[in-house]
């Protein structure tokens, strides 16, 4: 992804006499980049935004959905049964690359296409993640809580340059991530389901065991997608093998770390801190890990930048408006094709 933005596409044509219901449960689309949402309105489609205070329960989500024929879910969890509900469903289009928010076995039983749009958002979830080591090095947040209070002395940090960062997934966004902590002058660990080879060489990156990265890194970032194979991947017995006055970030998904055991951790001083944009449950309500004065804890933030609003907004409704007209998405996640008859087939 780049930071120029593509030449506006031209509306396809739709088929006449039947107008789409697309609804949106996702918070930003349509509103801090509303073109995509014109796109689709061009076409002659209804598009109806959620509402701002939307409270998120399954009743509420059935209702708000009722007639669509197509979903853009945020990170509302997308089950079975709100499936069966919505007998004209045919799409769920995520506004990203994570799907383990949505029952893809159900989508693909119940005929609906399931698509999302990977490495939209890499550059701007990287972006979040220097930021946040920069905080956490710098103890920007304390340092500003302290002034505000009224306080005035040094907040004493560490310099990131010449510290190691250990990067647990070296997927599109961890990449990203670790060109831009070389700029910095930070030295590279990572670990993670596979190894590009040719860009650890590139880049100067020691490839190794998720248990020397954690001994040996200084920050420890995750960036591992939610699965059953990475749920829990760190734990008492993983925190404990982190240097003490170590740092830990996620950046993932929340079901990466065990809460109670990192609660504990960072209660100890065995830890210095944490920064997590992610947790198990979202909103956090009353987490005392969110609570804690050092951990920086963000809404599921590090993606919401103007670009990808508009950048994933329109691939995001590209593959919306593929499945609705009978056409094979972009980017397809489940089995599944356009019915016969169709333009697509």
């Amino acid at each position: 992804m780049t930071d120029t933005k593509p030449e506006l596409p031209s509306p396809p044509q739709s088929h006449p006499h039947k107008t789409m219901r697309v609804c949106s449960l996702g918070p930003t689309f349509g509103s801090h980049a509303p073109q995509p949402a014109q796109w689709l309105r061009d076409k002659g489609w209804e598009v109806v935004i959620r509402p701002r205070g939307f409270k998120v329960t399954p009743e509420t989500v059935k209702e708000f959905l009722k007639d669509c024929d197509g979903m853009i879910p945020g990170m509302t969890k997308i089950d079975g049964d709100i499936m069966r509900a919505l007998p004209r469903l045919k799409v769920i289009a995520v506004h990203g690359v994570g799907v383990d928010h949505i029952d893809v076995q159900a989508a693909e039983e119940l005929g609906i296409a399931v698509c999302n749009v990977p490495g939209g958002n890499a550059l701007s979830v990287a972006e979040f993640t220097i930021g946040l080591l920069f905080a956490l090095a710098r103890q920007i947040p304390q340092a500003d809580r302290l002034v505000k209070q009224g306080g005035w002395h040094p907040v004493v940090g560490c310099r990131l340059g010449g510290r190691t960062l250990g990067i647990v997934g070296l997927g599109q966004i961890g990449k990203e991530v670790a060109i831009m902590a070389k700029c910095l002058g930070m030295k590279l660990m990572a670990c993670g389901r596979t190894h590009d080879r040719e860009f650890t060489g590139r880049h100067g990156i020691s490839w190794v065991s998720l248990e020397e990265l954690l001994a040996e890194s200084d920050f420890v970032s995750l960036h591992l997608p939610g699965t059953p194979e990475t749920k829990g991947v760190i734990q008492a017995p993983q925190l404990a093998m982190m240097k003490p006055g170590a740092y830990l970030l996620n950046l993932g998904r929340g079901e990466l770390i065990n809460e109670a055991d990192l609660l504990e951790s960072l209660q100890s001083g065995h830890l210095a801190g944490a920064a997590l944009d992610v947790f198990c449950e979202e909103p956090v309500g009353d987490n005392p890990l969110a609570k804690l004065p050092q951990v920086i804890a963000t809404p599921h933030n590090a993606s919401f930048t103007v670009e990808v609003a508009y950048e994933v907004g329109f691939l995001c409704v590209r593959n919306l408006a593929a499945v609705l007209e009978g056409r094979m998405p972009p980017n397809l996640v489940n089995r599944w094709k356009p019915p016969q008859g169709q333009p697509g087939e």
